[in-house]
Formats: C-alpha cells, structure tokens, sequence
C-alpha cells in the first residue's frame, strides 16, 4: 500500500488547479483589447475580452455578444454589427469581425471599406 497517496494527489490536485487559474487570467490579459476609430467624426470603440466582445458607437453599446465561459464559444469568430447615422441622413454600416484560435483578429468596416485589420499573436507564460 503506498502511504500518503492521498495527501500527494490531494497536493497535485491543488498545484493544477493553481496553474489553471494563472493560465486563465494569463489569457484574459492578454485577450483583452480596446480599439477607438474615428469616421468622419463618430467614434467607432471595440472591446475584447475572455467571454464578451463589445461595439459603440459614439458611446452607444450598438452590439454585444457575451458567454459565462470562455469554452462556450462555439466559432472562434464573433461579427457585431451597427450602423452610423450621417448628419444628411445617410446610413452607414459598420461590421467588425474579430477573433481566432492562436490570434486575435479584427476586421472592421464601414460601408465594406475596411477601417482596420490588424493581428495579434496570442502568448500565454
């Protein structure tokens, strides 16, 4: 019979756990980001975290999407979508694409004239 088997499972048990929970908040810095485009003159915010992205306009939410967990994402991509009014009446759209498996993606246009498509490498220590 091997003595303390319980204490060292219980103690690698505990030591997993910790390392999930570094692991974890880890991605969620790293996940997170604010992105602020100016077209003619409304102010286009993107926020990206762990379980929620986030569209306004001219600090209005327009579109969000959210989960309870980051593993409930089904797609590795999420589209908001919104619109802008002009002062003469025009409509624009705006339609953001953002997300990704190993990176961070996001495409946001307006009218289907891209504004921005940047990338960034996801890193976790």
């Amino acid at each position: 019979m091997f003595f303390g088997g319980n204490a060292l499972f219980k103690n690698l048990r505990e030591e997993i756990k910790e390392e999930w929970k570094n692991t974890t908040e880890d991605l969620e810095k790293e996940v997170f980001k604010v992105w602020q485009l100016d077209y003619k003159g409304h102010i286009i915010r993107i926020v990206n975290a762990v379980t929620e992205e986030v569209l306004s306009i001219n600090n209005e939410v327009v579109d969000k999407k959210s989960r309870d967990s980051m593993f409930k994402q089904i797609y590795p991509y999420v589209t908001l979508t919104g619109e802008i009014t002009e002062a003469n009446g025009t409509i624009s759209t705006v339609k953001v694409k953002i997300g990704g498996l190993l990176s961070l993606n996001i495409v946001v246009k307006v009218n289907g004239t891209t504004l921005l498509n940047e990338k960034h490498k996801i890193t976790i220590k």
